[in-house]
């Protein structure tokens, strides 16, 4: 999430992005449809990532996925080490096992059981030692009220709008461009339509999630060929999960604005020096004009 880190820390980049690339009208007005069963928002919100991912899985078998990010907060918890708490003493790569085996298991049959729900929440811890380096809390430990709220997210999710892509990518990175902002993934690409997932209680467009999308779009022309995704989005948007409801707006207000490459130099050049990295193309430093 460090493309979030870049732009929650740099107040000029905000101020820019603002500026050039305003955010759009949001008219959408759609009731909530599935209301929080807990208060453990965050935890859902990553989950159901997860749910939301094996389910278009199922669907789009040829679907181009990425490594899960628990498995990298496996790897972090084994490299600190870390010794938390699982059930009968597993360890943590056998618990994690455990669970890939009953996403295997849901891609043959279809059927999305409680314990594969359940499965997902400690996918979410997992993710949470690889945002914090923290050790996972609760591993097995399944609110009946989590696995309630997974379940009406699922039920939810309008099928007709998921349906007839001829190129699926799941949790995609940005190549080089990943890498210049020191790690950077989105949710999901549908053909030219890159989503985010919002599992949210307010249908709104904040302006921190139309800075991340544009953020995604200068990242994805900036990777060129080295990425999987387009070398350019037609569309950016928002699933907002618990209405149901997908958001979408065309690029070309971002793309086609006179001072788009201004913009992306700009960006690239603030990028290599607030992460100290190293970027092709990166030599000499651009100005934004006042």
């Amino acid at each position: 999430m460090s493309l979030t880190s870049f732009l929650s820390d740099d107040g000029e980049l905000r101020i820019l992005l603002d500026q050039t690339f305003p955010k759009p009208e949001f008219a959408m007005e759609v009731p909530r449809r599935a209301e929080p069963q807990t208060r453990n928002y965050a935890l859902i919100g990553t989950a159901f990532d997860y749910v939301l991912r094996f389910w278009l899985e199922r669907q789009y078998p040829d679907a181009e996925t990425k490594p899960w990010v628990a498995h990298q907060g496996l790897q972090l918890a084994q490299a600190l080490p870390m010794d938390p708490a699982t059930p009968e003493g597993q360890s943590l790569e056998s618990f994690l096992d455990a669970i890939e085996e009953r996403h295997a298991a849901y891609l043959e049959s279809g059927e999305m059981t409680d314990e594969l729900l359940g499965g997902t929440l400690d996918l979410a811890r997992f993710d949470w030692v690889y945002r914090s380096g923290r050790p996972p809390e609760s591993l097995g430990e399944h609110a009946e009220g989590d696995l309630a709220d997974l379940r009406q997210l699922l039920a939810i999710i309008p099928e007709a709008e998921f349906r007839g892509a001829d190129s699926v990518l799941l949790n995609p990175t940005f190549g080089d461009a990943s890498r210049l902002v020191n790690g950077a993934d989105a949710d999901l690409v549908f053909d030219g339509l890159l989503l985010d997932i919002k599992t949210v209680k307010d249908l709104s467009l904040k302006v921190g999630y139309w800075r991340q999308l544009v953020g995604y779009a200068v990242l994805t022309d900036l990777a060129a060929d080295d990425t999987t995704v387009p070398s350019q989005f037609d569309e950016i948007g928002v699933y907002f999960a618990r209405h149901g409801a997908l958001w979408r707006t065309a690029t070309d207000a971002i793309y086609g604005h006179p001072k788009y490459d201004q913009f992306a130099d700009w960006f690239r050049e603030r990028a290599t020096e607030h992460f100290g990295g190293d970027f092709p193309g990166a030599g000499h430093r651009s100005q934004w004009p006042r």
